[in-house]
């Protein structure tokens, strides 16, 4: 997936090259027949370094500016020679492809610091979801299971005062009591899923183990769970942020996929760590659903990039679902 991934990297650029360049020459064919002088034929050549700046990358800005150049070259007196004869019009080609690397230049360096920014923004929402998390998680392990507990302590006393001949009473006690207990186990499985501290002393393995566990007897599904080759020590940020698309990815199979089988696999290779949920249930439109931003995958994926990992769906309607989340080598320690 990396490889594939590296590959993209490089081809996405390239591929813009060609296509803008391309643009470049079909523009100079025209200027030549419309007769356009060097500075219009510039600015339109500024317009198409522009937009290559602004929705490409850097390298390929350059190069675009470089053949715009050329392409001036070319149009420039005599036209069609690259024998520029006037030295006003070498000037002033040099000096549109000066401006052409600034402009590259400023374009790129205001992309990076938006992006620099969004990611600081996302990463405090995150942290502060996180926190938000864990205090409601306390709360309800603190304060709601425990009073849920007393509840149903309560009502077995009173369940053990009331005479065994007074039937129609102890009936609906002890309904009291299996609702209470479902509820307080309930607002425990809730908890344990807000909360994250458990990842911090068992590892991400025994804590995705643990949650495919309960999960599967909350909702009567079968988890088939395996982990292999995992690194010795995986940082908190990255075991935190594979824990959550594990938990949203299992919430979403359980609702809409209509199975109750699912399988979760965590493994390590020599390109980084891995997670997998797949399930052979109802499936979806991958591309609607990027669009409409549901599912959670937002927040999936704006998680990993945090960790500089990818995140990836496989989906056919009626064809099952497979997500797998990916964290690079290099944010592991192993």
């Amino acid at each position: 997936m990396f490889r594939r991934a590296a590959i993209r990297s490089i081809w996405r650029p390239l591929r813009q090259f060609l296509a803008f360049g391309l643009l470049l020459v079909a523009l100079t064919i025209r200027c030549y027949r419309l007769h356009l002088n060097l500075a219009t034929a510039s600015l339109l050549y500024a317009a198409v370094v522009v937009f290559v700046s602004r929705t490409g990358t850097f390298f390929s800005a350059i190069a675009v500016s470089i053949v715009a150049s050329l392409c001036l070259a070319h149009l420039a007196p005599p036209a069609y020679s690259f024998r520029v004869g006037d030295p006003f019009d070498d000037l002033a080609i040099v000096v549109f492809l000066i401006i052409s690397w600034i402009v590259a230049g400023l374009v790129a360096t205001l992309r990076r610091t938006l992006k620099e920014t969004l990611s600081s923004v996302n990463r405090k929402l995150i942290d502060a979801e996180e926190r938000v998390r864990n205090r409601i998680g306390k709360d309800l392990d603190a304060n709601i299971a425990q009073r849920l507990a007393l509840i149903g302590i309560k009502l077995d006393e009173v369940g053990r005062d009331v005479p065994s001949s007074a039937g129609n009473i102890l009936t609906p006690i002890k309904e009291l009591q299996e609702q209470t207990a479902r509820a307080a186990a309930e607002v425990m499985t809730l908890s344990h899923e807000l909360r994250s501290y458990k990842i911090e002393y068992v590892g991400i393995d025994v804590a995705i183990r643990t949650f495919c566990r309960d999960f599967g007897a909350q909702q009567k599904s079968e988890i088939d769970f395996r982990s292999y080759d995992l690194p010795t020590l995986v940082p908190m940020e990255i075991s935190v942020s594979l824990f959550r698309v594990l938990q949203e990815s299992l919430h979403n199979a359980a609702r809409h996929s209509g199975v109750r089988h699912f399988e979760v696999e965590l493994f390590g290779t020599a390109e980084g760590l891995h997670l997998a949920v797949h399930d052979s249930g109802a499936g979806f439109d991958t591309d609607a659903a990027v669009q409409s931003q549901g599912l959670g995958l937002t927040s999936m994926r704006e998680r990993l990039k945090l960790v500089n990992g990818t995140f990836s769906i496989d989906s056919q309607i009626h064809g099952g679902t497979t997500i797998h989340a990916s964290v690079p080598l290099w944010n592991v320690h192993t």
